[in-house]
């Protein structure tokens, strides 16, 4: 086992603030912990009970008293990082958390870098490096669902069956090999048709896991949510009143809207990322016409189309447009200005499953459209893989697989089959976190801040 310096950094949430975390981890943790923190109860940290709050006083660099609060031991390798570790939740003073650190720069630590915590529990073998990557993804998450995605990750949804799946196929592989080298001795006879039927069964599990990645994307960046319509018919109005402030500029001008806006909005714990589009109409000048060409492109792209319509207004050439556009697409009709007196907008139903009277103005009816949005989020319930290393190193996987199904499917030599399936067995360690290059694995933890 190696030995690791002892290393410190601040790991609580935003100061100022009610309480202030230090944390410490290495051979030496409890050393430089004594030097910083006296218990009340004249023990020394190291006497007293691990994972066990202790009341103290935190001493800063020249041995005066900082402040008076809690310390906890936590002795490796059951801790976070598998090493001696130690935690002290102060009082979330910015001067208190910089003095403190400095007490245990003074009394033999070095600052940590980003992610090294979790670096050095991934290290001590405390987690592999899925886990690894899902706790930056818990750091990162932006609503309830994408925290909920992260922890099954981090505890192991997928890694186990990846796992799983990489024993069967060594032992797969080593069978082959002993039917291959011990030709003569009574082993049962490889079986081309059973290994192709393994191996595709394999791939199919991991293809899944591609295509849900796929769909990741809405955990992270939030459902593409496109708001179109012609000029003047509340458009951004509408995009205010969901985003909750005066996020678009909103004047009786034709076409103030002149690039896509965009804005997060979180509904019923799912992130949806709204669009505000420049209006489509005809005869706009050059730099309209440029905004006009993203707002197409905005709904080409989007998952969900909200498009607007003045109510109060007839139906004109422009809004008959935005019913081609939106024709086949998963959009719903939103008949803005209902407090005004209202037209004949019958020509809706033919183009949307769903048509809404809305208020952009007074908010009146806005509940229908982000009911409409929840309902057409993607599902809450599916653990979706989200790490773009995962999911090439998977996808290259599954493609080993299908090639190794079709040699045993088709009769070839035993190399051939060999070639891919070992191939696959290590791509699938290597999402694991095994015999990963040292620049991926520095590249991951780059990703973390400092203190976690």
């Amino acid at each position: 086992m190696f030995r690791s310096d002892v290393i410190a950094a601040y790991s609580g949430g935003r100061l100022p603030g009610a309480i202030g975390i230090v944390r410490m981890s290495g051979d030496g943790a409890f050393d430089v912990l004594d030097r910083i923190f006296r218990p009340k109860r004249g023990k020394k940290m190291s006497e007293c009970n691990f994972n066990q709050m202790i009341y103290g006083e935190l001493l800063a660099a020249d041995g005066q008293t900082l402040d008076i609060c809690l310390a906890c031991a936590y002795k490796g390798p059951h801790s976070y990082t598998g090493e001696d570790m130690a935690e002290i939740f102060c009082h979330g003073s910015e001067a208190i958390v910089a003095a403190a650190l400095r007490s245990a720069y003074h009394a033999g630590a070095r600052p940590a870098e980003a992610g090294e915590f979790t670096k050095r529990g991934f290290l001590r073998g405390k987690m592999d490096l899925t886990a690894a990557e899902a706790v930056a993804d818990l750091i990162y998450a932006r609503t309830e669902q994408g925290a909920k995605n992260a922890a099954a990750l981090l505890e192991g949804y997928h890694a186990r069956p990846l796992a799983a799946m990489k024993e069967r196929l060594l032992g797969l592989i080593a069978h082959f090999y002993a039917v291959c080298d011990y030709s003569d001795e009574d082993i049962e006879p490889f079986a081309y048709a059973q290994a192709a039927a393994q191996v595709a069964d394999d791939a199919r599990a991991l293809e899944g896991l591609y295509e849900g990645y796929l769909r990741s994307s809405a955990l992270k960046d939030g459902v593409p949510v496109a708001v179109v319509g012609r000029p003047n018919v509340g458009k951004s109005s509408l995009f205010n009143r969901l985003a909750g402030f005066e996020r678009a500029i909103v004047t009786d001008e034709a076409g103030t809207t002149r690039d896509v806006v965009g804005q997060h909005i979180e509904l019923e714990g799912r992130l949806f990322h709204l669009m505000d589009t420049a209006g489509i109409r005809e005869g706009a000048g050059q730099a309209e016409r440029m905004g006009i060409d993203r707002s197409y492109a905005a709904a080409r792209d989007a998952s969900l189309i909200v498009a607007v319509f003045d109510g109060s207004r007839p139906p004109s050439a422009e809004d008959l447009e935005i019913l081609r556009l939106c024709r086949g697409r998963t959009a719903a009709a939103v008949v803005n200005k209902c407090d005004l007196p209202a037209c004949d907008w019958a020509v809706l139903a033919d183009a949307f499953d769903t048509v809404l009277p809305l208020s952009a103005r007074t908010g009146e009816g806005l509940e229908g459209l982000t009911g409409w949005l929840c309902q057409n989020a993607p599902d809450s319930g599916e653990i979706l893989i989200t790490g773009q290393r995962q999911a090439a190193l998977i996808r290259e996987a599954a493609e080993a697989l299908r090639q190794a199904q079709q040699s045993a499917e088709l009769g070839l030599t035993a190399d051939a089959f060999l070639l891919d399936a070992e191939r696959a067995a290590r791509l699938i360690g290597q999402v694991l976190g095994e015999d990963v290059d040292i620049d991926i694995t520095e590249g991951i933890f780059s990703r973390f801040c400092v203190g976690k």
